[in-house]
């Protein structure tokens, strides 16, 4: 804590004096590389994904309500209506980290029953008591309740 407090005074009197902590860096576009899923380097790349699945965990922010869209609830529990009325997004996350989890299992059989990829859900005070809801209304859509971290 007393770390964090020095260098909150060293920032704020760098800015009284119109010092800019980042003036010496530069921003540069990394080059990347663009893979196509007909191209040899796809696949081979696709494979060292695959092997690293049980090291995978997921963070979703869902810390917004749906006011602006026009709707009542959170926005994880919106509906992705184009695969059915009680599917919605929530719902849609877990079931892709589930997926990925039994792929995870699929490829290394030394992982334990107990191993899962971890999902954690950022809240906000609006939002935290009705996610948790959704999970527990929904038996965390095949997820294990300890596999699921809320955070606010």
């Amino acid at each position: 804590m007393q770390d964090y407090c020095e260098r909150a005074r060293r920032l704020l009197e760098a800015s009284k004096n119109a010092e800019n902590p980042f003036d010496a860096y530069r921003p540069e576009v990394p080059a990347g590389v663009f893979l196509r899923p007909e191209e040899e380097e796809f696949s081979r790349m696709e494979q060292l994904g695959l092997h690293e699945l049980s090291k995978l965990s997921f963070v979703l922010i869902a810390g917004g309500l749906g006011e602006r869209l026009g709707f009542s609830g959170i926005k994880v529990s919106l509906p992705v209506c184009t695969i059915g009325d009680d599917y919605s997004y929530l719902r849609f996350y877990a079931q892709y980290a589930l997926a990925c989890q039994a792929r995870a299992r699929l490829l290394d059989a030394s992982l334990s029953d107990d191993f899962f990829v971890p999902f954690g859900i950022m809240v906000s005070d609006d939002t935290h008591d009705r996610t948790l809801a959704l999970l527990q209304d929904n038996n965390y859509f095949g997820m294990r309740p300890e596999q699921v971290d809320i955070m606010k």
